[in-house]
């Protein structure tokens, strides 16, 4: 008995050595690999912030300046193209549009998408089917197709104006938004819904307080999303909006580069002001909307 535990002993240390080799090229391998990405995301990082770094350095100069050497550093910092650029340039009212618009467009956004979500999710009959069939199909639709005959809808009935395009930028997101959100919410174990049926709870309660809470990754995601998007949308802005003082911040900031009128510092200024709220927005939410892309199957339990 003694001399077979001497051999099995034997036998496990011949295993090891034999499995350490590969222990340790799994362990090079992993190494090099996690390199190579780091290696990539630092160009990556780069790419971007090399045009961001010289964008600011410019919207500090006058034209004179640019236009000699626009790789220099400025020989005289011009604050003032900020203050220009948002008093003379009227970039405030552009940037005041486009807060009004993306807050109405997110509100309606996250009503719509949350109540339709939750009915095609834990609701069984043909009429939801046909419709998360339908926002299937209308997410292979090119938005641009729609251009035209929105704008002739909206001349015909005057509706060119901010309320219109808030109204679009929301109904436009619902079906993708819907087709990210729908997951969440299906992942919701119905029992949890018939315990608070039985506890008396009506559907408004159960809505408020059970789907929401346990979706709130899905709808950080979808909030981000549609700020983002209704933030910098220009082509349908440009399209319906006929009034200059109901300019969006994208089409404001194509009003003033087209412009003679102002420097280039004083262009690249409108620039990175329009740049700052995108960037806080994601810089604070950064991790609700990676948690939300990540988490795609929804809640289980």
């Amino acid at each position: 008995m003694r001399n077979r535990n001497i051999y099995e002993n034997a036998a496990e240390s011949d295993l090891r050595k034999f499995d350490r080799p590969s222990k340790i090229k799994d362990g090079i391998g992993l190494a090099i690999s996690k390199w190579v990405v780091r290696v990539i995301m630092i160009i990556w990082s780069l790419l971007i912030l090399y045009p961001m770094f010289w964008s600011i350095i410019t919207s500090f100069k006058d034209t004179a300046q640019f236009m000699s050497n626009p790789w220099a550093f400025p020989k005289r910092w011009l604050y003032t193209n900020y203050e220009t650029a948002w008093v003379k340039a009227d970039f405030s009212s552009y940037f005041m549009n486009s807060v009004l618009v993306t807050l109405g467009a997110l509100v309606l956004t996250l009503i719509m998408v949350s109540t339709s979500s939750y009915i095609i999710a834990k609701y069984k009959h043909p009429v939801i089917k046909f419709v998360e069939r339908f926002y299937a199909l209308f997410m292979m639709v090119p938005q641009v197709l729609l251009l035209i005959p929105l704008m002739y809808m909206c001349m015909k009935y005057e509706m060119t104006n901010l309320f219109t395009l808030m109204v679009l930028y929301a109904i436009q997101g619902v079906p993708f938004y819907c087709f990210l959100m729908v997951p969440f919410v299906r992942g919701i174990n119905d029992s949890l819904l018939e315990a608070a049926q039985m506890d008396g709870a009506n559907e408004f309660y159960i809505f408020a307080r059970l789907i929401l809470p346990m979706s709130l990754p899905a709808v950080f995601m979808v909030a981000l999303l549609n700020v983002i998007g209704s933030w910098n949308e220009y082509v349908m802005a440009i399209t319906l909006i006929k009034n200059s003082s109901d300019f969006t911040l994208p089409v404001g900031i194509n009003n003033i580069t087209s412009s003679a009128t102002f420097s280039y510092g004083v262009k690249f200024a409108t620039l990175i002001i329009s740049m700052i709220p995108i960037l806080i927005i994601y810089a604070i939410f950064q991790k609700p909307l990676q948690n939300g892309l990540s988490s795609a199957d929804g809640v289980k339990g």
